[in-house]
């Protein structure tokens, strides 16, 4: 069992990289986060959204977009279907929620047409680390 984020990234760089696409990635957390995860070879992304404030922002936080796939979507529910369907036709392996509200997300993720139904529970996890405490919390919804 994994005591801390350094043990769980420690298990999943020993898996293969996987791709994520991100939904409405317009966002500074979101990209340091996908730079993070390429910089310790764990994922790859695929940004969707405003390909112009992507740019903007990964220019702020210094990152770099090379080697980076973005699809240019400025509506961000049209963003989060372009993601889903990325997903839904195996061309990412991992959904992630951007600068978008929890309901459209969520709402793109049950998309009959695009999104993730596939007839089995769907569901979602958090997981925190606290300072001070000796293990990881997982929060199942």
């Amino acid at each position: 069992m994994s005591k801390s984020f350094d043990d769980l990234l420690a298990k999943v760089s020993q898996c293969s990289r996987k791709t994520v696409s991100v939904a409405v990635a317009q966002d500074a957390p979101i990209l340091e986060a996908v730079k993070a995860a390429k910089e310790k070879g764990i994922a790859d992304a695929i940004l969707v959204g405003d390909e112009a404030k992507i740019r903007e922002v990964a220019d702020q936080i210094g990152m770099d977009l090379t080697g980076y796939e973005i699809v240019n979507e400025p509506d961000d529910i049209e963003a989060s279907l372009k993601a889903v369907k990325l997903v839904h036709d195996h061309k990412a392996d991992m959904y992630m929620k951007g600068l978008l509200s929890t309901k459209d997300f969520l709402k793109s993720v049950l998309n009959k047409e695009v999104g993730l139904r596939n007839g089995k529970p769907l569901s979602h996890v958090c997981v925190f680390e606290i300072p001070g405490i000796d293990r990881i919390f997982i929060k199942f919804p």
